[in-house]
């Protein structure tokens, strides 16, 4: 998975969900600073992408989606 279709995804399920791209952009930036203080999500959050770094929303979907491609 790229960059490319990262923002694809990100488009399709904003057309889904009836919300500007934008919009959705921000909801997953939110749910992943509030993943961040979960202590639980936050131990895994970190190994994904360091100690220091909140990643994009396109960042986010690209580490997670390779986490379950390497599980099929």
């Amino acid at each position: 998975m790229n960059k490319r279709v990262a923002e694809q995804v990100i488009r399709k399920i904003a057309e889904k969900q009836g919300v500007s791209e934008g919009e959705l952009r921000g909801e997953i930036g939110k749910a992943i600073i509030e993943g961040y203080k979960n202590p639980e999500k936050s131990r895994t959050w970190k190994e994904l992408f360091g100690e220091k770094t909140i990643p994009s929303p396109e960042q986010f979907i690209l580490a997670v989606g390779g986490q379950f491609q390497n599980l099929a």
